[in-house]
Formats: structure tokens, sequence, C-alpha cells
């Protein structure tokens, strides 16, 4: 037998055997390549996992702070006078108070609300001021003239009387007189313009 001879028959038996596989697994053989068609291949859509859980609660905001507004205060000024109880002072007379501060740079304090008086209740009903004079008996000019001041603009200011060095003036009788001794410089007002202002 030559070679093709051969090779003829290695091929029927080839496809002999083929033929037997193929019909043992019940395949067909495909017309035409054209025809094969591959299987889907996309998967099987699975349910979307929930998203939903439980919700949790979310932390309540950090309260504020609240802060509380002071009782309002005369502004501080370098070298300006103290006004001592400024707040139980009257409008009137912290008014006064203020304009004493203002303008007159040699004064360093001024007494205004205090319990008792002896001589006035102007003083523990916050409608009186002390303008206490530095040196009073050198700086005489500067008592008087914060005395003669409140004095003259009396209706603008709301001014009952002013005491100064042993003389009074009052809205009533507006012109300087003299009081009687009380025994002493501060008793006496030497050393400081006493001002009352009107209820």
């Amino acid at each position: 037998m030559n070679i093709s001879t051969r090779l003829g028959a290695s091929a029927a038996s080839a496809a002999a055997t083929l033929a037997l596989a193929v019909g043992a697994f019940g395949f067909a053989a495909p017309a035409s390549a054209e025809s094969i068609v591959a299987p889907s291949t996309s998967p099987t859509s699975a349910p979307a996992p929930s998203t939903s859980a439980t919700p949790t609660a979310s932390p309540s905001p950090t309260p504020t702070p609240t802060t509380t507004t002071p009782t309002p205060k005369p502004p501080k000024k370098k070298g300006k006078a103290k006004i001592s109880h400024y707040k139980k002072l009257t409008k009137k007379a912290k008014r006064v108070a203020i304009k004493v501060r203002n303008d007159w740079a040699k004064i360093k304090k001024i007494g205004g609300w205090r319990a008792g008086s002896r001589y006035s209740g102007d003083h523990p009903a916050g409608r009186a001021i002390d303008v206490m004079i530095p040196s009073w008996r050198k700086n005489v000019g500067v008592g008087k003239s914060i005395a003669s001041y409140f004095a003259r603009h009396a209706k603008k200011y709301k001014i009952h009387y002013v005491i100064y060095r042993q003389k009074i003036w009052t809205v009533q009788n507006p012109r300087w007189r003299a009081m009687g001794n009380r025994g002493g410089a501060t008793a006496n007002h030497f050393d400081h313009v006493h001002i009352s202002v009107k209820r």
C-alpha cells in the first residue's frame, strides 16, 4: 500500500471515529461556521443589595454658649476721674458726673451714692455727687469753676442745689449764701463740691 492510500485510510478512519463520538454525545455538526452562536454569558441579574439601614440618630448640635450683657458702666478713660457707685446714681446725677469727669482733667475722684448722709437724703437716693478737689487749698479756682458752671447751667442739668466752701446755691434762691459751720473742711465742703439734682 503506498503512502497516498495509507493517508486516505487514516483520514477515513478518523472521520468514522469522529462520527461515532458525535453520535454518542448527541451533538450535531453545524451546517456552517456562521451558524455557531455563542451562548449568552450575561449572568443572571441578582437583586441589588438593600442599601436601607436602620436610621441612626444624628448627633445633636453643640449648644451655643450664651453670654450675658453686663450692666453699662461709664467708659473708662485713662487719667479720668473715678466715679464711685456709678450704677446707683440716677440718670441726671450720672450726666453731671460724666460732664465733670470729661471737662475737668484735674479731678480724679467723684463720690456718688452712699448708704447714709447726716444732712441730706440725696446721696442715699443717688441724686448727689461730691466732686473731690485735689490739693484743695491750692485748687480753689478749680472748685469755683465747677460750682459756678452748674449753678449757671442748672436748668440744663436739672440741678437742685450746689454747695462749695461753706456756701450754698439753690434753684429756689439762686444766689450764693453762707452756711453754718459744721466743724471741718469736709463737712463745710472746702475739699469738694456737692451737687444735687432734682428727682
